[in-house]
């Protein structure tokens, strides 16, 4: 009598624990999973876009889509790219969502066999692909953005927050995950008044923004791998700057999506470097891959 009730208690426990952990598991879907939903969902417009011809993907072979400890370093025309390059891994978003609802499913049965339980999408979140957004630009949106991007402080007074995220990044890369960098440190349209851009001799067009050395100094660190990535007309889908011949009050249309103009997304060979390796060597080559890039385009266009 003794042995059922000691049997009955503990399948009771059990099952509280089931109910518990369901829960905790529906709780943590809720605030997890909407980062793997809204990536998928990205993703899945991506392909829209694309079939549309509003996208155009160009060497979309080189991505190492599969592999981890990576820097996806691109140029930066406009608002949008924070978004865009995390969403080149779009079978990646799908993939792991589908993993995790499938482990959120069966945890309750795991529970009661008295088996394990991983915490399904809070463990692996620093495998995201994460971008490095700038606090300033996006302060309001910061707690939509929080947990699977690196802010960035690029003000005069922002020297020890820049440290943190450069030690940020390199912390997700020794965890094998990938991290979204735009070397620059902004966006292409403030190389003139900052003097930093780099340009084409025969054309006048800027190329890139000469890169800034943390990109340098994470790959010595960490000997990740670089995949070059350019991208034009994010700047005209969403403008960098208001329409100053519109009154004031109706400004706001430049936060309006302006779709009808095509997106060119252009992915590099990429680039690896050992652990150690020279800052100034790994600039330079990064430098050379956006040039090859920005040739690529020309002879497209051309």
């Amino acid at each position: 009598m003794f042995g059922i009730t000691k049997d009955r208690a503990r399948l009771q426990l059990q099952a509280e624990r089931a109910r518990v952990m369901t829960k905790k598991a529906k709780i943590t879907f809720s605030i997890f999973s909407s980062i793997y939903i809204l990536g998928t969902i990205g993703g899945v417009l991506i392909c829209l876009l694309e079939a549309a011809r509003r996208i155009r993907f160009y060497g979309y072979s080189r991505l190492p889509l599969w592999e981890g400890k990576l820097i996806l370093a691109s140029n930066h025309p406009g608002w949008l790219d924070i978004i865009l390059v995390p969403l080149l891994y779009f079978p990646w978003w799908f993939r792991e969502l589908v993993q995790r609802i499938g482990q959120v499913l069966i945890a309750p049965s795991k529970i009661l066999k008295g088996e394990p339980v991983r915490p399904t999408f809070a463990e692996d979140f620093k495998h995201i692909p994460a971008s490095t957004a700038d606090e300033h630009n996006f302060r309001h949106f910061r707690w939509v953005l929080e947990g699977w991007n690196i802010f960035v402080n690029r003000g005069s007074d922002g020297t020890e927050e820049r440290a943190s995220a450069l030690r940020q990044a390199v912390e997700i890369l020794e965890n094998n995950g990938r991290v979204v960098i735009f070397p620059g440190g902004g966006r292409d349209f403030k190389a003139q008044n900052n003097g930093d851009g780099i340009y084409d001799p025969q054309t006048g067009n800027l190329i890139i923004r000469r890169p800034r050395p943390g990109i340098g100094w994470i790959v010595n660190q960490t000997g990740a791998t670089i995949v070059p990535i350019r991208i034009d007309g994010t700047d005209k889908v969403l403008p960098n700057k208001p329409n100053e011949k519109l009154p004031r009050l109706l400004r706001f249309e430049r936060y309006f999506l302006r779709i009808w103009h095509p997106v060119c997304i252009r992915i590099g060979e990429p680039l690896r470097f050992p652990a150690g390796t020279d800052e100034n060597t790994i600039l330079e080559a990064y430098i050379q891959a956006q040039l090859n890039l920005y040739l690529e385009t020309s002879k497209s266009k051309g």
